[in-house]
C-alpha cells in the first residue's frame, strides 16, 4: 500500500506545481471605441471615443471619414484637432464638416492614434437640409 500511495503523491504536487509561469511586462498599449452619437444634430458629425487600453493614446484623430447616399460632407481633415487620451478616459471629437442633404444616409469613420490602434464606427441616419437624425 505504501508502495503506491507515495508514488501517487510525488505525482499530484508535480502536476500542481506549475511548470512554467507567464509574466506580463510593460504595457499592452492602447485600445481604442467609438461611438457616433445618436439623435439629432445639425450640420456635423460627433464622434465618442474611449480608450480601453492599459497606455495613453497619443495624437487620437479622424483618419477617415465616408458618406454614401443624398447628402453633401464636406469633411475637412486638416482643420481636426488632434487628443491624448488616457486609458479609462474618453473624449469627444466633432468631424469639422458641413453637412447638407436630403433622405438617408450610410456613415463610416475611422479613428486611429500614433500607437497603431484603431477603430470604425458606422451608423445609418436620416437628413432634411442640415438636420440629421441618427436611430
Amino acid at each position: 500500500m505504501k508502495k503506491i500511495l507515495v508514488p501517487l503523491v510525488v505525482l499530484s504536487c508535480i502536476l500542481v506545481y506549475p511548470i512554467s509561469t507567464a509574466e506580463t511586462i510593460g504595457d499592452s498599449g492602447p485600445e481604442l471605441e467609438s461611438y457616433i452619437y445618436n439623435g439629432f444634430q445639425i450640420s456635423t458629425f460627433n464622434i465618442y471615443i474611449e480608450n480601453t487600453g492599459d497606455a495613453t493614446a497619443h495624437n487620437v484623430q479622424i483618419i477617415n471619414a465616408t458618406v454614401e447616399g443624398n447628402i453633401f460632407f464636406n469633411f475637412q481633415q486638416t482643420k481636426l484637432r488632434s487628443y491624448d487620451i488616457e486609458p479609462g478616459r474618453a473624449e469627444r471629437i466633432s468631424t469639422n464638416s458641413m453637412v447638407f442633404g436630403f433622405g438617408n444616409f450610410t456613415l463610416s469613420i475611422t479613428v486611429c492614434c500614433d500607437e497603431g490602434a484603431t477603430t470604425t464606427s458606422s451608423v445609418v441616419g436620416l437628413i432634411c437640409g442640415p438636420f440629421m437624425l441618427i436611430p
